[in-house]
């Protein structure tokens, strides 16, 4: 009888080690799928707008991407596309340099397509796709050289934005400096000195902007820098005749 019952009890502790050794391997499955789900990225187009997912510690799952690192959030924040882009499927990314580099590729189309518009609004558009480009730590050397070509060309026009509205500013501000030099303001004489230096400056930028191409309204003719009358209230001086001694 002892045999038989020794016999059990060797199955029994077989059955039990198989039964371990499978519930070990399971969880080392387990733990490596949740791993490497935790590592992956997702781009999704959900109402509109692009955002990126990222895989939670769990064979399967993910969540919209968190972090309290500013500089990721502003990387990885959700994006509007342009009318008319389309999104066929989600895409999956094993790491943050294969996103970085998809993200890339489609700011970078976004950009281009904006400034060849060479349309102001669309050009200070294409300056926000630069700029969400150039927080993307993954891209690769050949999508910075890229990058840098995108900036020199965007330069040109976010620099003919820039001297129309200089142009615009100092006209204003000529218009301004004009009313109180012609006033009996205590400041008249330092904004006629003022003025007298910035008409050959607006004229200046009004041709820098015509030279870009730029929209700038043409600066008009400078007048003379009125002269305040300060003794206009004072009596005038008396001519000779008005002084002489009456004869006797």
């Amino acid at each position: 009888m002892s045999a038989p019952r020794h016999g059990e009890r060797g199955t029994a502790a077989r059955s039990l080690l198989l039964t371990l050794a499978v519930l070990a391997l399971l969880a080392v499955v387990a733990y490596l799928l949740s791993e490497r789900n935790a590592r992956q990225y997702t781009l999704v187009l959900e109402d509109g707008v692009l955002s990126v997912k990222k895989g939670v510690l769990a064979p399967m799952g993910r969540q919209a991407f968190k972090t309290s690192d500013p500089a990721l959030a502003a990387a990885y924040a959700p994006l509007k596309p342009p009318s008319g882009f389309v999104w066929k499927e989600e895409q999956e990314f094993e790491d943050r340099a294969a996103l970085d580099q998809a993200l890339y590729e489609l700011l970078a189309k976004w950009a281009r397509d904006d400034i060849a518009s060479e349309k102001p609004e669309l050009v200070e558009r294409a300056m926000g796709w630069l700029g969400r480009a150039d927080k993307l730590a993954g891209i690769s050397g050949t999508q910075r050289e890229d990058l840098r070509a995108l900036r020199a060309e965007s330069g040109y026009f976010e620099a003919r934005q820039l001297l129309d509205k200089a142009a615009e500013s100092l006209r204003q501000a000529r218009e301004r400096l004009r009313l109180t030099a012609g006033s009996s303001s205590r400041h008249a004489g330092d904004a006629g000195a003022a003025l007298r230096r910035i008409d050959p400056v607006v004229d200046e930028l009004y041709q820098a902007g015509r030279a870009l191409g730029g929209t700038s309204v043409p600066p008009s003719t400078p007048t003379p820098t009125p002269t305040p009358n300060s003794n206009s209230n004072s009596n005038p001086t008396p001519t000779p005749s008005q002084t002489s001694t009456p004869k006797r």
